[in-house]
């Protein structure tokens, strides 16, 4: 099944936008970077890509949007009609419902400033386990007035806890009319203190986390894909950076991501190749005589036991025990089994 996995993109190097053509990926994501011409190229060389964009800023949920949207101006000329999905506010941290509401208006506000310049908006980009489950319904009015839901999800590595698919408990706390598009802005590994994959994980470790995490996002359909944090980290994320394993990131995107989940009949052969199968020799003396005494089919294989000097051999069969003297095959019995 396709890959969700792309990437969340701080630095353009030489091989970021071959990447990306190999990848096709579902969505891609900029930070502060407002390249028309970088944008223009994702564009071409990936026409079906979604582009989620957030600029750096010092302002908060307290402060007006239009404020924001005016520091976003620059940005906005020159990249306007483009697609694009803005995020807002990165990471707000709620403490209060009376913040959740300020919150709420903010991306209301957001919202209606932007779809007045024919742009699309992603809400929320919530952190890690955040926010509290019980003030998600709170936030509806914003996300029914926003496109997406942008969220972010990590793995983390001190204590193997994670807070991954977190997201379906998210969508599921809102009301029906407020599920939008789930983008996750950014994922992977992280400390909680600036230390990413690099100093915890191996490369192939990494790689089936991500790879683990897509099997995740392939059940959902309502999931659109999720960045990777991130492409060219610079102080103080260089753990984080994925840029050299870039190549077997695109390599897994494009060869079409999580394998396929077994199926029922799937899943019963492979429990039931780790146990040892019982040989049934149907061409044996013991079988074909149970079978004209109608004893049904064999429960044991084949078992030697001996009467003095003689060799037999015996088989424990639904109606009962059949055995013979070796070698005397034309001459088997059966006995009842014990009750």
């Amino acid at each position: 099944m396709p890959s969700k996995l792309t990437f969340h993109i701080n630095g353009f190097d030489s091989k970021v936008l071959d990447l990306l053509a190999q990848m096709q990926p579902t969505c891609v994501k900029l930070f502060d970077f407002p390249s028309d011409t970088n944008v223009d190229e994702i564009r071409r060389r990936c026409p079906k890509t979604l582009i989620v964009y957030r600029q750096y800023t010092n302002l908060g949920y307290n402060d007006p949007a239009d404020q924001y949207v005016a520091e976003l101006n620059d940005t906005l000329n020159k990249l306007s009609g483009r697609g694009i999905i803005w995020e807002g506010l990165n990471e707000p941290i709620l403490n209060s419902p009376a913040d959740v509401q300020a919150l709420t208006t903010w991306f209301v506000r957001f919202a209606t400033l932007m779809h007045a310049r024919n742009e699309k908006v992603a809400a929320f980009s919530f952190s890690t386990g955040n926010p509290r489950l019980d003030w998600v319904p709170l936030l509806a009015p914003a996300a029914r007035a926003c496109d997406y839901l942008a969220l972010h999800e990590y793995y983390a590595p001190t204590t193997g806890a994670n807070d991954l698919a977190r997201y379906r408990q998210f969508r599921a706390a809102l009301p029906a009319n407020a599920r939008k598009p789930i983008v996750i802005t950014e994922c992977g590994v992280d400390d909680g203190s600036n230390n990413g994959w690099q100093k915890y994980v191996s490369a192939d470790q990494y790689l089936k986390i991500l790879s683990d995490y897509d099997t995740q996002l392939a059940q959902d359909a309502d999931v659109i894909g999720a960045t990777i944090y991130q492409y060219g980290g610079g102080a103080p994320w260089q753990t984080f950076d994925v840029s050299p394993i870039g190549k077997r990131i695109a390599d897994y995107v494009a060869s079409g991501g999580p394998s396929p989940a077994p199926t029922l009949e799937q899943t019963v052969l492979a429990a039931a190749k780790k146990l040892t199968w019982m040989p049934i020799n149907t061409d044996g003396a013991l079988y074909k005589f149970a079978q004209t005494q109608n004893l049904g089919y064999p429960q044991t294989d084949e078992y030697p036991f001996a009467v003095g000097a003689d060799a037999y051999v015996g088989q424990v069969y639904n109606g009962g025990i059949v055995y013979v003297k070796i070698g005397d095959w034309a001459n088997c019995m059966w006995v009842k089994k014990p009750a």
